[in-house]
Order: structure tokens, then sequence, then C-alpha cells
């Protein structure tokens, strides 16, 4: 099989003043394509931490991390963000929605960073929304919307550009 995401030895150390906080103390991961893999452990035991750090959010201390043959520690911020775009689909645990959007707007929005022109960004948006069982909800916006729709929107708008990874930090903590 074709190893999607490999990691050795990743560490990452936060300085907080004169505390020295190990977040992540050697982690080595192989994920091929096609699994499906969930981190468990209790809060504050480095989940979101390693999250952040395969989602390109974040670089580790120490180690090494290949996604899709390539070195991450190599990439420019370019790279990382186009990466970010259109490889990892992001749901995070408090959603991330923007509050002036609707959900429609919410779930186009990366696909304006991919360069889709507007009637391709709403039209792949609302076949996503469809995807949730949420079009019939399209122009509300995230307060307008229950703690499970604002989760299936967020979830909607990872799926959007169809990536390669989705990383979900308590994707059904939420859902209805």
């Amino acid at each position: 099989m074709t190893k999607i995401i490999e990691t050795h030895d990743i560490k990452k150390i936060y300085k907080m003043g004169t505390n020295i906080v190990n977040a992540l103390q050697g982690i080595s991961i192989s994920i091929n394509k096609g699994e499906y893999v969930a981190f468990m452990g209790p809060s504050g035991s480095g989940k979101s931490t390693l999250m952040n750090i395969v989602g390109c959010l974040d670089s580790p201390s120490s180690g090494t991390y290949m996604l899709n043959n390539q070195m991450v520690s190599e990439m420019t911020e370019n790279e990382l963000a186009m990466i970010r775009n259109k490889e990892i689909g992001f749901v995070f645990q408090t959603f991330n929605l923007l509050p002036r959007a609707t959900a429609l707007e919410n779930v186009a929005l990366p696909l304006i960073y991919a360069g889709y022109n507007k009637e391709e960004r709403e039209e792949m948006a609302m076949a996503a929304l469809q995807n949730v069982d949420l079009a019939n909800r399209h122009h509300h916006r995230p307060n307008e919307l229950s703690g499970g729709q604002r989760q299936r929107v967020a979830i909607a708008r990872a799926l959007v550009n169809n990536p390669s990874i989705i990383l979900a930090d308590e994707p059904t903590g939420n859902l209805d």
C-alpha cells in the first residue's frame, strides 16, 4: 500500500516561561492511503497537537514528517498552504465557522483559495451540504444552527475539496 503519512520520532516542546511542556514525546506513525486511524487518549495527551502537526498547521520541535513522500519540514509556507487547502480536510473541535457567513459560504471558503469561480464554488458547496443533509439550511448563519448542524457544516467544508486526508478533532461530539 501507498504510505500517505509517515512520522519518525516526532516531538513537540512548548516553553511557557520557565516551564517546559513535552506535548509529544517521540511519536512514530505510518498511515497508508485508505486507512482509517483514530488517536485516542485522555485530555492533554497530545492528540490535538499531533493532528495540528499532521495537518501542517504546526511544526514539530524535532523528528521527521513525510506527507505523500514529501518532507514537510522542507516545504515553504506557500507549499504548506497549498497542501492544507487541496490535500487536507479539517474538522475542528470548535468548528471554526465564520459567524457572519452562511453555511453555504462557510463550506465554499476553501474553494476560493483553490481558485474555483463563484458558480463552481456554490455548486460544489451545495452538493457537500446535500451530502450532510443540510441543503435546506444553506442560507443560515452558524448562530442559527444547532451544534450538530454546525458540526455537519464543518464536515461538509472538510470534504468539499475531495481531500486525500481528513483530520477530525472529536468529529462526532456534537452530531445530532
